[in-house]
């Protein structure tokens, strides 16, 4: 999922503090305490079991919390068509029914 347009932090967009111009603009240390921070935040909205994280920084993140790795961005359609196909084995719809 695109979520970087929404809102996160004193009226300004994820893509704000965690993309490129939030790197310059807070620091790599500042910069990476938010990441983790929005990591933590979406897994736990959306339910995630982990996170895979791409992008030319996310090689700069030195400690990524649990259920997080480093991935490949070339890999982000297949892996999301992936899990919305049938044939996909990785979970089934039962998961969500409460």
């Amino acid at each position: 999922m695109e979520l970087a347009h929404l809102p996160y932090k004193k009226g300004r967009s994820y893509e704000d503090y965690l993309g490129e111009a939030g790197l310059e603009r807070l620091g790599k240390r500042k910069w990476r305490h938010h990441v983790n921070e929005a990591v933590r935040e979406l897994k736990s909205a959306v339910q995630a079991d982990y996170v895979v994280l791409g992008g030319g920084n996310a090689r700069l993140l030195k400690k990524l919390s649990p259920g997080v790795r480093l991935g490949d961005n070339s890999n982000a359609f297949p892996g999301g068509y992936r899990l919305w196909s049938k044939v996909y084995n990785g979970a089934s719809h039962e998961r969500f029914v409460h």
